[in-house]
């Protein structure tokens, strides 16, 4: 069988602390092609990916693990095949677990032989390798069994004066694995994220909540600022406010719009290095939350505006996947 699977959703990730995105060495990308295994023709069908999970978790579990934030963005520490490595909850990557070469490589996951991707996000487009992975870990606690995970062939680091003084892993649960779980609540004040496996979420009185959808692979939500609408994909991969392309915010009125000038500063994504602009709006609505103000950017690269994790870095959010909504307290 012919296994080259291709992935139409996009694969999303903004990160603003790395200093370089490069393709993978050829040595890195040709030691993870020698350590191949055959596709199995279940995860395969039709030559198309068909995701599995292989739960290690009972009904009403609950997974609790530290919140950390080195990125500016949610990550947990977790383990594939028993090799400790971070992992960014990035409901704006269509992959369920996704990590870079070298990380990769360090853990040890086989590729699949005559299997890949493709990838597109800020900067570009990037080729994605398929691996197989034997058991996944948050912290100590037993989750998946076999399973597949994507691999960026891309490195990212940090530099100065043109050395790499920093490898930066960047692992990535996506949201086809966190949409398993009946909900994911991020809270920011305790440093604290949990995993809920078929168990509802029993919101609280006061808590502010937006609805969202899942289309195409991405939490689709809706802005109003002023009298526009704005439908945005949530990212908490991205450690932004609202990425909004030109075309759209052209159409908000500029009394809506606070900064009279917009700042420059680098997007690092999937794919490279974009310029955007930055700015601030007066207000946005989301269902019965208000966010005043709201920071923006904007760049030659935005194509569907995104609704990234800045404003929600100091809350307690919960991602309800059976109620479809966002609880933010």
């Amino acid at each position: 069988m012919k296994a080259r699977a291709l992935l139409y959703s996009p694969l999303l990730l903004l990160v603003g602390c790395a200093q370089m995105v490069n393709p993978a060495s050829r040595s890195t990308v040709a030691k993870l092609q020698r350590s191949s295994v055959l596709a199995d023709a279940k995860e395969f069908p039709n030559g198309q990916i068909q995701l599995q999970y292989q739960w290690r978790l009972r009904p009403g579990a609950l997974v609790r693990v530290p919140l950390d934030t080195p990125l500016g963005i949610p990550e947990v520490s977790g383990q594939l095949n028993g090799n400790q490595l971070p992992l960014i909850l990035d409901t704006g990557n269509a992959f369920p677990v996704l990590l870079d070469a070298t990380s990769a490589l360090e853990v040890g996951l086989p590729s699949i032989r005559g299997a890949s991707a493709k990838g597109t996000g800020i900067g570009g487009n990037v080729e994605v390798m398929l691996a197989r992975y034997e058991s996944l870990h948050l912290e100590d606690r037993p989750v998946l069994g076999r399973g597949l995970a994507g691999v960026f062939l891309h490195s990212y680091r940090k530099t100065f004066a043109g050395f790499t003084t920093e490898e930066i892993p960047l692992n990535l649960l996506g949201l086809p694995l966190l949409q398993q779980f009946s909900y994911v609540t991020i809270d920011a004040p305790k440093k604290e994220v949990t995993f809920a496996y078929k168990r509802p979420f029993q919101p609280p009185a006061r808590a502010a909540s937006f609805p969202f959808n899942i289309v195409d692979g991405r939490m689709w939500v809706t802005l109003q600022i002023g009298a526009q609408t704005v439908r945005a994909f949530f990212d908490t991969g991205c450690g932004s406010g609202l990425r909004i392309p030109q075309l759209v915010l052209d159409t908000i009125p500029q009394t809506w719009v606070t900064t009279p000038h917009l700042l420059k500063r680098k997007a690092m994504g999937v794919g490279g290095i974009e310029i955007e602009h930055v700015g601030l709006l007066r207000e946005a609505r989301l269902g019965s939350l208000r966010i005043s103000p709201l920071e923006f950017d904007t760049s030659v690269g935005s194509n569907d505006a995104l609704l990234g994790w800045g404003p929600f870095r100091k809350h307690r959010i919960t991602l309800d996947f059976e109620q479809k909504k966002v609880w933010v307290e």
